[in-house]
């Protein structure tokens, strides 16, 4: 097995956006307290790291000065509001040490970089972190500084690394870090999410593919409420490997949100933890026979429901690393979850079959959810067939 660090910090619980804000404390503590109660820091093959905050510098290869400046002023003051840059709304109100706990988020997907560069471990995974809906100038969707967009920079200007693959399963459109390189064939940039007609932040849609030199870099894959398992996998397996194949990327990054799991309070997909043990193991194994050889960062991204982000991510880190864990939910854990937060988590680690048909709230019947997933799978095939460097994926793109 691979070396794997887990970056995690005390202080990451700084990052909240209020009690009553799903971006709270609980989402991060509970999934945490899991990793602890099945000893996973002690096993031989995890390190455990601890970062450090990002410097201006580090968060200036994104943000621009005025935005880091205004970050300060009001995390200074603890209020404030300056709605250009999307500071003081419902999603990211401004709160005492805001610059301070985003940049340790920061700190923390840079940790993962470095270590892995250095080669103290093969894959990392950091987390808080994947906050992808921030750009250069505004604070969007919970994320006030893009830790991917700066890792990535980063990437590029301290290792010379010249094809990163930045894949993103988060259930919300990872809009931030793909229009950074919308313009760049040095970062292929994916993103399969909840179609934007139904889900925040309104983009992500099949036609936008890159434009000038990083046209056909870019790839969205929006799927529709009530995509279940199997349908997930026939997508991802229908579009990715020949691309990731050609691109053959010197540096993974995935962030794993778990928001995509059917019990998430913002999401409408109707996915288990075996998807996202699925996704771990395919992505490990893409990620090991390319140039990247396994180097693969892991960035928790959204989830809002704390047992079931708390599990997905565990499968995540199952799938990625092949380690073995029980049936059962460490009973622990179980009573820490009930008496800190009043919280009844869910007793099996692992979700049973899913009969997404029995759920609420989904407009789509089957035939229809099928037929317009593979309308979106044809369409996106047809849209990069004529992109020279995807001239070997052909024989894929006809199937």
């Amino acid at each position: 097995m691979a070396k794997t660090g887990i970056i995690w910090s005390d202080q990451y619980i700084k990052y909240n956006l209020g009690e009553g804000h799903p971006m709270n404390p609980k989402r991060l503590i509970i999934p945490y307290q899991l990793f602890k109660s099945l000893s996973l820091f002690d096993l031989p093959d995890f390190q455990f790291f601890t970062p450090s905050p990002a410097t201006d510098s580090e968060i200036l290869l994104f943000h621009t000065f005025n935005y880091l400046k205004t970050m300060k002023e009001l995390s200074k003051a603890g209020k404030g509001v300056q709605l250009r840059l999307g500071l003081g709304t419902g999603d990211c109100p401004v709160f005492p040490e805001m610059h301070e706990a985003s940049s340790l988020v920061v700190g923390g997907a840079l940790e993962g970089v470095k270590r892995i560069q250095s080669g103290d471990v093969q894959q990392a995974f950091a987390l808080l972190g994947g906050l992808h809906h921030a750009f250069a100038e505004k604070a969007t969707g919970f994320c006030y500084y893009n830790d991917v967009v700066i890792s990535i920079k980063y990437l590029q200007q301290k290792y010379g690394i010249e094809r990163v693959l930045y894949i993103d399963t988060d259930v919300h459109h990872g809009d931030g870090v793909l229009q950074a390189f919308y313009e760049d064939k040095n970062v292929l940039g994916v993103s399969l999410h909840e179609s934007p007609r139904f889900l925040f932040p309104g983009t992500g849609f099949t036609d936008e593919i890159g434009k000038g030199l990083g046209l056909g870099y870019t790839i969205n894959i929006p799927l529709f409420p009530g995509t279940w398992n199997e349908l997930y996998i026939m997508t991802f397996e229908n579009i990715i490997p020949c691309i990731w194949e050609e691109y053959d990327p010197e540096f993974v990054i995935w962030q794993c949100g778990a928001d995509g799991h059917y019990r998430d309070i913002l999401g409408h997909l109707a996915l288990t933890t075996e998807l996202y043990s699925y996704l771990g193991k395919r992505i490990a194994e893409l990620s090991q026979d390319c140039s990247a050889q396994g180097r693969l960062l892991l960035l928790g991204g959204g989830g809002y429901t704390p047992d079931s982000v708390a599990r997905v991510w565990l499968a995540s880190l199952v799938g990625v690393t092949g380690i073995t864990i029980p049936t059962d939910s460490p009973s622990d854990w179980i009573d820490f979850c009930l008496q800190k937060y009043g919280i009844e988590v869910n007793p099996h680690l692992k979700d049973p079959p899913l009969d997404w048909k029995k759920l609420d709230g989904y407009p789509f019947i089957e035939e229809e959810i099928i037929e317009a997933t593979q309308q979106s799978i044809n369409y996106l095939k047809s849209l990069l067939r004529p992109v020279p460097d995807w001239k070997a994926c052909e024989p894929f793109f006809q199937t």
